[in-house]
């Protein structure tokens, strides 16, 4: 591999990682403003990760080019696939265990604002 391709490599997988950074607190906060909790708001999430990484990795020439694709599309189809379960089974079958688990994350969430507020 020459230089130039692993720049353009290198450069592409920023360019993910920033896109996916700056679209991420948009979406998740037009999700909360409808009251939704923290594994409702992950799911477009994961979904959009999941289907971009398929779609720059095919648009690069399939799974073999590059690496970083791969392991982040076998990534996101595990943890997508993990919170839908989460979600779905846990909603109905297990209601009280799941509002501990929101209660908690919501609880550690504050916590840590509250440790890295400026007052």
């Amino acid at each position: 591999m020459d230089i130039f391709m692993v720049v353009f490599n290198t450069l592409i997988v920023l360019s993910y990682i920033i896109l996916i950074a700056f679209i991420t607190p948009f979406i998740m906060g037009y999700i909360k403003k409808r009251n939704y909790d923290v594994f409702i708001q992950l799911i477009p999430i994961l979904s959009i990760v999941l289907l971009s990484s398929i779609a720059i990795s095919m648009g690069l020439g399939g799974f073999k080019e590059l690496l970083f694709f791969r392991i982040t599309t076998i990534v996101s189809i595990i943890l997508l696939g993990f919170l839908l379960f989460l979600t779905v089974a846990m909603r109905t079958l297990w209601k009280e265990k799941y509002d501990l688990l929101i209660e908690r994350i919501l609880s550690i969430r504050s916590k840590n604002e509250r440790s890295f507020s400026l007052k």
